[in-house]
């Protein structure tokens, strides 16, 4: 039964929504990042293709390709020695100047920034910008590239003309979506596990102020919306306002086991604020039908926001959930809702001359609706069937099913959630991690990342209580609600297609910028500081070592020892206080000491934040103390490191 409802947090306004869909209206520019633009004259779409490492142009009357543009010179392709898919450039967002001559794209995986003409579709600049960029928008003369640098944690000021570096700005962690405030002069960044979106003055480029999204604390019902926020993907301004509309989720971490589910884990969310960083208002989920002019639908994991040119509809894509909020803007209501979407993994939309056009980024296609508006509500109509948006797919079959596995709280298509709630990559943001610690019956832990795979890293789990991905079947069944089995062979495939995107699918971490001599210096501290006893080896971890075929039954110990299960007490055990560490069962029922744990991979460590199995430290300087102490003898003392010696070892963990 669905008994949950998505509300929003002030008093609607009694207004209607009034007409908002001609059909002659023009294409206002963009204003903010996103995966997928229309040209101005509403003729042309342009796609990033993040696993294929081109952008499509797509005739709108035709629903053809018209062009596949490659930024590196070659599609994506699986390698056939190691049967990772690692796309080169992962092109990410992409933005058009103000005369639709210049489409500017940033490469994820790359790091680079490439302008492409669009009358010839063809590659104009490609420069090496920054690590990871994502976000990316042009100033309204045309005369600068912005760029949100999600590893470097800084915004770059790029010239358009030759994509030359202009100037940068320091920001908080992750700057990920850009966007222009409603005066069009200050540049909004959202970051994208928080603390909210930084305001910068773009004469010159420099840090203004930060407009934080603020966590809600816990609530007497856990169901009620609250937690940490996270996953900022998009931020927009609302035409012919000063709202900015933030897409964010919330997790309720404050919640144990065995009480916590899916209806406590996570709650979908739209911040709502005025032009000065003022919340207005927050948009989430609610426990009783009817609560404040109450949303009617669930929806999970808002990923994009467009508005129609009048600013009275919002249509929020959620990437989880599969579908689209129709939002009556002035109301802050639910107008309506298109689920099922056709295709799988909606990641962008846009508006333009009463339609709207969606990304599914794991179908490879594009689904268009048009949008009417009368007395009886808001009509949606399908614009003929979804419409490739790409003309091959480089992605093996399998991990093309397990990406959109690892992505869905469909519950209408796959049981891996209840009511569409909650996905693999709610926790596992970007098949990485959420940077919050939960409390399991195991005691606290930090959601760990996948990126990179796991084949290399041995067991899984803080403990070693699992030793193949498809394990989660239980995570499935306990935090999300979801009804799986390991032994059913319906499902096993699908158990497989989840592994196989989680190994072979889910790219590394790029790391942020390091000065290369310190890195150098960092190596020779790490190895002489006896860090590499414990981290070594291809992923930097002695999980498994002496067990190759990753035996759960095997004994405990706390040196290497034949058929053994490796873990070390480093002196982070969690003791005392509400939610300790406790003795417990991996999922084949072998006995797991509190306080003996795992080595963990240190591939893409400083994308991994915050340490240790609680999380417990949030900065790489925290850790170092405590793990120069674990690596001293019994009974010894711990190497102490000078200050050059510590700031290297730092720069050298940040490389890898």
């Amino acid at each position: 039964m669905n008994r949950r409802v998505l509300a929003f947090a002030a008093t609607a306004c009694a207004a209607g929504c009034g007409s908002s869909s001609s059909p002659t209206a023009s294409s206002a520019p963009a204003t903010h990042s996103a995966s997928l633009a229309i040209s101005t004259d509403g003729a042309t779409l342009y796609v990033t293709q993040p696993d294929n490492d081109s952008v499509s142009f797509i005739d709108r009357a035709s629903h053809a390709i018209t062009h596949e543009v490659l930024l590196d010179g070659m599609a994506s392709a699986q390698d056939p020695t190691t049967k990772r898919f690692d796309p080169a450039v992962g092109p990410r967002a992409l933005a058009l100047n103000s005369q639709g001559t210049t489409l500017y794209v940033t490469g994820q995986r790359s790091g680079h920034v490439y302008a492409v003409d669009t009358a010839t579709a063809t590659l104009k600049t490609d420069v090496p910008a920054c690590s990871e960029p994502v976000g990316v928008l042009v100033s309204p003369d045309d005369q600068s590239v912005f760029v949100a640098c999600a590893q470097d944690d800084e915004v770059l000021e790029l010239k358009a003309s030759d994509l030359s570096l202009v100037a940068s700005a320091a920001c908080s962690r992750k700057p990920w979506a850009l966007a222009w405030a409603a005066d069009g002069k200050t540049l909004l960044a959202t970051h994208f596990l928080g603390p909210g979106v930084t305001a910068f003055n773009t004469a010159p480029l420099a840090v203004q102020t930060v407009w934080p999204v603020p966590d809600l604390g816990p609530k007497t019902d856990p169901t009620e919306p609250h937690g940490q926020v996270r996953g900022i993907y998009d931020a927009v301004v609302r035409p012919g306002t000063s709202e900015l509309w933030v897409a964010h989720i919330m997790l309720g971490t404050d919640t144990p086991q065995p009480t916590l589910d899916f209806e406590e884990t996570v709650f979908p969310s739209l911040s709502i604020f005025d032009e000065t960083g003022n919340q207005i208002t927050r948009l989430s989920v609610a426990p009783n039908a009817g609560d404040n002019g109450a949303f009617g639908d669930i929806v999970s994991g808002p990923r994009a926001i467009a508005f129609s040119d009048d600013g009275k509809l919002a249509f929020v894509v959620d990437a989880d959930s599969e579908d689209v909020l129709i939002v009556d803007a002035d109301r802050r209501v639910e107008a309506q809702i298109i689920r099922p979407l056709p295709g799988h993994l909606p990641e962008g939309i846009v508006w333009s001359r009463g339609e709207i056009f969606v990304q599914e980024r794991n179908s490879e296609d594009i689904a268009a609706f048009r949008i009417d508006e009368g007395d009886a509500g808001v009509t949606v109509t399908p614009d003929g069937t979804p419409f490739p948006s790409l003309g091959r797919d480089p992605m093996p079959a399998n991990l093309r099913l397990g990406q959109k596995l690892f992505y869905s709280a469909n519950s209408d298509d796959v049981p891996i959630t209840q009511n569409h709630w909650v996905a693999c990559a709610t926790c596992h943001l970007e098949g990485r991690s959420d940077a919050v610690t939960w409390l399991f019956a195991q005691g606290p832990r930090d959601t760990p990342t996948n990126a990179g795979g796991l084949l290399d890293t041995g067991f899984l789990f803080r403990t070693a209580d699992r030793n193949q991905v498809q394990d989660y079947w239980k995570t499935i069944d306990v935090e999300q609600g979801g009804d799986f089995s390991a032994t059913s062979m319906e499902q096993q495939p699908l158990l497989q297609a989840i592994a196989d995107y989680a190994n072979y699918a889910i790219p590394t971490p790029v790391p942020p910028r390091t000065d290369a001599s310190l890195v150098a210096h960092g190596k020779m501290v790490f190895a002489n500081a006896g860090c590499g006893n414990c981290h070594l080896g291809p992923a930097l971890t002695d999980s498994g070592m002496a067990n190759a075929s990753l035996d759960l039954g095997g004994a405990i110990v706390s040196s290497a020892t034949v058929g053994g299960v490796l873990l070390h007490d480093v002196g982070t055990c969690v003791t005392d206080g509400p939610w300790p560490d406790v003795p417990h069962q991996d999922i084949a029922s072998h006995a797991r000491p509190a306080c003996a744990f795992d080595t963990p991979a240190l591939r893409g460590l400083w994308d991994s934040a915050p340490y240790f199995h609680d999380g417990s430290a949030a900065t790489l300087d925290a850790v170092i103390p405590i793990m120069l102490q674990a690596s001293a003898p019994a009974g010894g003392t711990a190497p102490v490191l000078s200050a050059s010696d510590e700031q290297a070892l730092v720069e050298y963990l940040k490389s890898l």
